[in-house]
């Protein structure tokens, strides 16, 4: 009798443990959800300063012909350039950037709101420096027809992604975003934005 009282007791507080400890995750998983979602806002919000306070100090990250260069007769807010997609744009930090294409994308994404949908961004990226050319994919920012900042999705790093490009070399891919509108989007590198 006393055996068997001891087996419901401990299977009792196994229970309890086990169900205190699941609950202790599951309300971590809706603290780290909330913070990323903080931080992601934030982050949003920064890359649209950083944007405007370089355009205010007339600073280009790069190489433009003095002969194209409109700043002269226009606002500081009205020097930032745009570009088609398909023009390649030389970076004075010695990259050569091209959007090749900006398209919807049928990818299913990672960790996305039910009301976004998937874009390709794709780019390719020469190191025309003398050395080899550090990348980071999430420099590039997708906004959609609304101007709203689409997000970077963990997908694109199942595409073949390097972390750095020799010198000479070349690298083609696709960046995937989840946006929530269709229509125009437009790509943000440095302070280059190209339109489709």
């Amino acid at each position: 009798m006393i055996k068997k009282k001891f087996y419901k007791d401990v299977w009792f507080w196994l229970f309890i443990i086990s169900f205190l400890i699941g609950s202790f995750f599951t309300i971590g998983d809706f603290a780290i959800t909330g913070d990323n979602q903080h931080l992601t806002s934030q982050n949003k919000k920064l890359k649209k300063e950083i944007k405007g306070y370089k355009a205010l100090l007339n600073l280009s990250d790069y190489n433009s012909d003095s002969s194209d260069d409109e700043s002269d007769n226009s606002s500081s807010s009205d020097t930032e350039k745009t570009f088609s997609v398909g023009e390649s744009i030389e970076f004075k930090s010695g990259e050569k950037v091209t959007v090749n294409s900006i398209s919807n994308s049928g990818t299913q994404l990672q960790d996305a709101d039910a009301d976004q949908h998937a874009v390709a961004v794709n780019v390719t990226i020469e190191n025309t420096g003398s050395s080899p050319l550090d990348f980071n994919a999430q420099e590039f920012d997708l906004y959609d027809s609304d101007d709203e900042l689409a997000e970077f999705n963990a997908i694109t790093y199942e595409n073949n992604i390097p972390n750095s490009i020799a010198t000479g070399k070349k690298a083609t891919m696709d960046l995937i975003f989840g946006a929530k509108k269709t229509g125009t989007y437009s790509v943000t590198y440095g302070d280059a934005t190209w339109h489709n």
